[in-house]
This record gives structure tokens, sequence and C-alpha cells, in this order.
């Protein structure tokens, strides 16, 4: 304040104490701040840019199929609902090819939910499949 009575001593342990704002996407397609400075987007018009969740209906036998978020510097949230009761397999395939995350389900039916982490590694493009009985779904992960 110019007055010697500021609330901190030096500059730098104003600066260690101040939180800057910055913003998290709940998956639901809002964005918050989580008060600890640690968030994913520096403002809040850029989490709105990138927090949209889409859903699509890929085949007859997946339905509502969302991925959130994306980008993302860690996790990816996958949901969908399984109409029909089939044998599953869910990879996560870097784009040299690489197998970096595997699932198996067994005649699966109804709503599937699983967070799938891959903090360890690099940022890069990423691709998601989902190989149903008759067909494999392919999305794009990226990974900050």
């Amino acid at each position: 304040p110019g007055t010697g009575q500021g609330q901190y001593a030096t500059q730098s342990a104003c600066q260690a104490a101040c939180i800057v704002p910055s913003w998290d996407c709940d998956g639901q397609g809002n964005c918050y701040d989580p008060g600890t400075g640690m968030g994913v987007y520096g403002s809040l018009s850029d989490c709105e840019v990138e927090c949209i969740v889409p859903s699509y209906n890929v085949n007859n036998e997946i339905k509502d199929l969302r991925i959130y978020p994306n980008p993302s510097s860690d996790i990816f949230n996958i949901e969908f609902t399984n109409i029909k009761a089939q044998d599953l397999k869910i990879r996560v395939i870097s784009i040299i090819g690489e197998k970096v995350y595997s699932s198996r389900l067994k005649l699966n039916i109804g709503n599937y939910s699983d967070v799938i982490n891959i903090s360890r590694r690099s940022g890069s493009l990423y691709i998601l499949e989902i190989e149903t009985e008759n067909n494999v779904i392919k999305r794009k992960l990226i990974l900050k």
C-alpha cells in the first residue's frame, strides 16, 4: 500500500500467499474455481470453451458416449450405455501404437463409467478404442 502497513513484509511472501483464481471442469459442463490456484484453466472463458461435454450416439450398441475433460492433463472420464449384452474391450493407444490402457468387460450391458489415468504419459494425442462384437469405436484423447 506504500505506507509500510502492508500485511506481508516482502513481495515474495505476499506472492506466495496470494492465490490466483484458476478453473477446473466438473465433467458436467460446469466450470469452478478450486480455490487453490491449481486449476487447469487460467481463465473462466478458457474453461468454458474446453468444458463442453459432447455425447455421441455411436451405433445401435453403444449410446451416449461421453469423454471428459478432453483435453486433459491427467485423467479422462469415460461414460456410455451398452444396450446389448456383449463383451467389450476398452483400450487407449498412443500415436505410435503402444497400448497405454486396457480393460475387458464380460457380457456387459447397461451404464458404464470409468476413470482412465494416463498422467504418467507425455502430452500427446492418444486414441480411445471401444471394441464391441461388431464395431471398433475410436475417439481422440488429447493429453496436455
